[in-house]
């Protein structure tokens, strides 16, 4: 097991219920969907844009299902309704949660937690609004994309699934 926590407190936009029923739904998942004696990692940083990254990720045989967070598309032998509510914590707050592949080719799930309401946003030179830019597209911040993924979420999120920010 290996745990990354940065020290100190984290601020993110949803109460302290949300965000330990949460990182129960996470973990829960590893212990039900892992063989006994894998190894797996809880990985807690700081997003730029405020909030918070919380990844859970295992050796273990990984996602079948690309859109696993999905109500009821669960196919690992549950009802799938664990990474359903997880996913509406991580939107409810101003996040996203993803489901992908681990550098051991395990599973790996990141929720990006938003920050406090009302909180503010670290300035951003890199991302000054240029229009001619943008024009036609989604922000990076728009719902659901993650707008700054964690140093190692390349290296975790790894694998022949087609990644993409669950709705």
């Amino acid at each position: 097991m290996t745990v990354e926590v940065i020290p100190g407190p984290v601020p993110v936009g949803t109460s302290e219920d949300d965000l330990a029923a949460c990182t129960d739904i996470l973990l829960e998942n590893v212990f039900a969907h892992t063989p006994e004696g894998l190894a797996f990692a809880v990985r807690v940083s700081l997003r730029a844009s405020g909030g918070a990254w919380l990844v859970v990720s295992d050796e273990g045989p990984g996602f079948a299902d690309p859109d696993a967070a999905r109500r009821g598309m669960s196919t690992g032998g549950s009802t799938g309704l664990g990474l359903d509510i997880a996913r509406r914590i991580a939107e409810t707050s101003g996040g996203s949660l993803t489901v992908g592949r681990s550098a051991t080719g395990g599973g790996s799930v990141t929720a990006g937690l938003g920050p406090p309401a009302g909180s503010a946003q670290p300035d951003r030179r890199h991302r000054r609004a240029r229009p001619h830019l943008t024009r036609g597209r989604r922000a990076a911040g728009d719902a659901g994309l993650p707008d700054d993924p964690p140093p190692w979420a390349a290296a975790a999120n790894q694998g022949p699934r087609r990644e993409r920010p669950l709705r």
